[in-house]
């Protein structure tokens, strides 16, 4: 009986051990054949409380056509991300104060009126950082990040829509600024988890 305890103990202390070691961390290193590549600009281009943000790349001969490229492929991808933004936004929004009725109609409205606010904001869009590199080949690569201020294109779009005669909803300000900036937190700490 003395046997048995001592070797339970024994793998009870073994199990212990075990499991304090595997609690370090494990470095991880790329496959065979693949080289792990720090980009430029990664931290400037994740979405926060204030902003919407992108990167773009590109490479080219041309420095400057590769800054360009950039800079469009950046604006491209925050206008993919705002699409789904604004979808979501205009959906819920309608259907709360539109009704069943004229939820379709009012929909589509307002997604014309945002998605006209977002490419002028996307045309002035702030370059938050940029980095230009020359690669054994000659060629240029162009890493741009960009954002967009929450704040003002949600105030954007109330201007728009309470400019908006044809929009056959009573439109409230304040309402629409609370609930798009409950719609950005709730994306927000979607993209936090």
């Amino acid at each position: 009986m003395k046997k048995v305890s001592l070797v339970m103990m024994i793998i009870a202390a073994a199990l212990a051990f075990a499991s304090c070691k595997s609690s370090k961390q494990v470095v991880q290193t790329p496959p065979p054949g693949r080289t792990e590549i720090e980009l430029p600009c990664v931290d400037e281009s994740m979405d926060n409380d204030e902003y919407f943000r992108a990167m773009g790349t590109a490479t080219n001969m041309n420095m400057q056509n590769a800054r360009s490229a950039a800079f469009d492929a950046a604006k491209s991808m925050l206008n993919k991300r705002l699409g789904g933004f604004i979808t979501g936004l205009s959906t819920d929004y309608s259907r709360t104060v539109a009704g069943d009725a004229q939820m379709e109609k009012v929909q589509r409205m307002m997604e014309g009126e945002f998605y006209q606010v977002v490419e002028r904001m996307l045309n002035d869009a702030a370059k938050t950082c940029e980095k230009m590199y020359q690669n054994q080949t000659g060629n240029y690569e162009s890493f741009i990040a960009i954002q967009v201020s929450k704040k003002e294109l949600v105030n954007k779009m109330a201007d728009r829509l309470s400019d908006n005669q044809e929009l056959e909803i009573e439109f409230n300000r304040d309402q629409f600024r609370k609930f798009a900036e409950k719609k950005m937190k709730e994306l927000q700490d979607m993209q936090n988890r």
